[in-house]
């Protein structure tokens, strides 16, 4: 097994961050990177920044106000545009903003989703937020949507009583804020969205519905694998845990593939937390994210749970768990490159990257 060097992102002396496990850090023709930066990981002000792919040529874009778990998410959804999370007069709100022409194309009052599906980004909107998006008039009822990133049109997709339905009809209680979905995520061929539901029955883990959008088909995994992503488009990626007398067991975790109804296909690598895989899902990445354990990362060859490589982070339970900066691993498109979260220090950390070519 392989220990491989890390490089940062930027030299400068701020804490820097990337978004959630899985997300578009690259541009999609692999020539910018987008980053946050913040002077004090207990402040919620945070900065955008962009920079040439060769580490040059950085530029901040924006300020927001966030926390640092998953920070700002920030993703490119194409080679001009970033989406982002902000909180405005203390609503949470998403903005797609061109960094070539450094303007905001829209600011949309809902919460985004995970990452774009071709020009499509999905997103959810609650009674707060309604009326807030006066320029998108068709934002009228509470649920589920996406926009083309690229026209900026709207597109209505699930109804909060379909949500809850997924829960219903298997015979599973719902809360409150069972519709108050997260982690939004279309497949590749935008024929399906999954979201984490939360349910009663399912305290631990949550659940994962699933709408097949032409069918209007339901699926749902209660107690459900964790930090989801589309392996395919008929297939999740995710990190089976178990509960062992209450906690959470990191030496038993694995990362696997999964069908929209919960039914394990296949192990694709070993211990984990926030995964990722490369595009032609050859490898695998996830990071040992448990209380107790520095959060390594390792890289797993497919159906191998023993890492090819180990990227050593040093344990500070302090930036982890108190700041909740999570290293959450993404694979670049073309995957020459593996991003991540490095905390240093009990009050700093650097958004980092290996080079796959020094790994494998």
């Amino acid at each position: 097994m392989k220990n491989v060097k890390v490089y940062k992102i930027s030299n400068g002396e701020n804490s820097t961050l990337t978004g959630m496990n899985g997300g578009d850090i690259e541009s999609p023709d692999g020539s910018m990177i987008v980053y946050a930066a913040k002077p004090d990981l207990d402040d919620p002000h945070t900065e955008l920044w962009v920079c040439d792919r060769d580490l040059k040529g950085h530029r901040r874009v924006y300020t927001v106000s966030c926390m640092n778990h998953n920070g700002p998410s920030a993703s490119f959804v194409d080679n001009d545009t970033i989406v982002f999370r902000d909180m405005k007069d203390d609503i949470p709100s998403f903005i797609l903003y061109d960094v070539e022409r450094n303007e905001e194309k829209c600011r949309i009052y809902g919460k985004m989703g995970h990452r774009v599906s071709g020009e499509l980004f999905p997103f959810s909107v609650r009674e707060g937020q309604l009326g807030k998006n006066g320029a998108f008039p068709n934002i009228d009822r509470c649920g589920v949507y996406m926009i083309n990133v690229r026209t900026g049109e709207i597109t209505f997709l699930i109804s909060d009583d379909e949500m809850n339905d997924i829960a219903l009809s298997r015979g599973y209680g719902i809360k409150p804020n069972t519709c108050d979905v997260s982690h939004l995520q279309l497949s590749p061929d935008c024929s399906a969205v999954m979201m984490r539901m939360g349910i009663p029955d399912c305290p631990t883990f949550g659940a994962l519905g699933c709408m097949d959008l032409a069918t209007r088909k339901t699926h749902l995994i209660p107690d459900k694998p964790v930090h989801q992503l589309w392996f395919d488009n008929d297939t999740y990626m995710a990190t089976r845990q178990f509960e062992i007398d209450g906690r959470i067991d990191m030496a038993t975790s694995y990362i696997a593939r999964f069908s929209k109804d919960g039914e394990e296909l296949e192990v694709l690598g070993g211990i984990g937390n926030h995964i990722d895989g490369n595009a032609d899902r050859t490898l695998f990445a996830g990071d040992r994210c448990y209380p107790g354990y520095a959060t390594n990362v390792y890289v797993y060859e497919r159906g191998n749970k023993t890492p090819i490589a180990e990227i050593e982070i040093d344990d500070l339970p302090e930036t982890v768990w108190k700041k909740q900066v999570h290293p959450n691993p993404s694979f670049s498109g073309n995957g020459k490159r593996l991003y991540f979260n490095r905390p240093v220090s009990n009050d700093r950390t650097e958004a980092s990257f290996v080079k796959i070519d020094e790994v494998h």
